[in-house]
């Protein structure tokens, strides 16, 4: 059985460590998560959490969680079309095989307001994440004295940087992540390094007479090596009181969403079929999140940015 996980995780490995940070399904329900441009952008406190377990029953499969919150610096503005600012923060932790990342970091985001349904905004991140590697859960073929028999870990700075442009009626972001590209160190791998990432994402709505709303969405995800991932998610909101969908992502797997709204809290939950050669061992994927919103719930606005609530 070893061996034959060991041949599934080879197969998987270049969509694995391509992609150096985490992805989550449920994306377009926390994009502040993937673009700092975003904090404030929905002038009350937004807090989010969500865990995936990728690939469950799978032996040193990725397991990641988060945690956002942000907000408006202040909601009362002078004029219609001033700008405003947004704060935010974000912990994160993944955790695959041998190797794990814990990671804080803080966004400051500007808002320029254009007219009454155009917005450009621009946002910076920055914190520190500590990357280990625990070398005692290594095994060689052959005993190797020179393989330690102890943890590395290393702490490192954490700078991103995103844009965002929205319209009543779509909006699209891009931002970019590890911009410091820190270096792992010798005892991990020659030449081993955090590398950009550069996420692109885009969606529309099309709300219909009875206020139901369909949402189409897209991200890309342009890793350093290996495929680029492309998400494709078509959501049907139900008078802004629960929410179902697919998805499609490119490179692993067909998923399904749910999302109910009770109040000022939503729960969502994501499953993903895979397609890979993961497949062969049925270790599927589940995403469960939480939403905490100071804004209030009613039908979906129909001359409001599909991203708003």
């Amino acid at each position: 059985m070893r061996k034959v996980l060991f041949i599934l995780f080879i197969l998987a490995a270049p969509m694995t460590f391509g992609q150096q940070i985490a992805q989550y399904s449920q994306w377009s329900f926390n994009q502040f998560a993937i673009n700092p441009a975003l904090a404030g952008v929905k002038r009350c406190l937004d807090v989010r959490t969500a865990y995936r377990a990728q690939w469950l029953g799978f032996e040193g499969a990725p397991q990641s969680g988060l945690f956002t919150i942000n907000a408006p610096l202040s909601k009362k503005r002078k004029r219609l079309n001033s700008p405003f600012h947004g704060i935010g923060g974000k912990i994160e932790r993944d955790q695959f095989g041998n190797f794990n990342n814990f990671s804080i970091s803080v966004a400051y985001a500007l808002h320029f307001p254009i007219d009454r349904d155009k917005r450009l905004s621009f946002g910076l991140s920055g914190g520190v994440q500590q990357f280990g590697f625990d070398q005692t859960q290594v095994t060689t073929i052959d005993p190797d004295q020179a393989v330690a028999q102890s943890g590395n870990n290393f702490l490192f700075p954490l700078i991103g940087f995103g844009g965002w442009f929205n319209t009543d009626q779509y909006y699209v972001g891009a931002a970019v992540d590890q911009i410091a590209m820190n270096d792992w160190g010798d005892d991990i791998g020659f030449a081993s390094r955090f590398r950009l990432h550069t996420k692109i994402q885009a969606g529309t709505k099309f709300t219909f007479d009875n206020d139901n709303t369909l949402l189409p969405g897209i991200l890309f995800r342009i890793p350093p090596a290996g495929p680029a991932s492309v998400d494709l998610n078509v959501m049907m909101d139900f008078k802004n009181t629960f929410m179902v969908g697919v998805g499609y992502r490119n490179v692993d797997a067909f998923i399904g969403f749910f999302r109910v709204n009770i109040q000022q809290f939503s729960v969502g939950y994501s499953f993903d079929f895979i397609t890979s050669d993961i497949r062969g061992g049925n270790f599927h994927t589940h995403e469960l999140s939480l939403h905490y919103t100071g804004c209030r719930r009613g039908p979906r606005s129909k001359s409001a940015c599909p991203l708003f609530e």
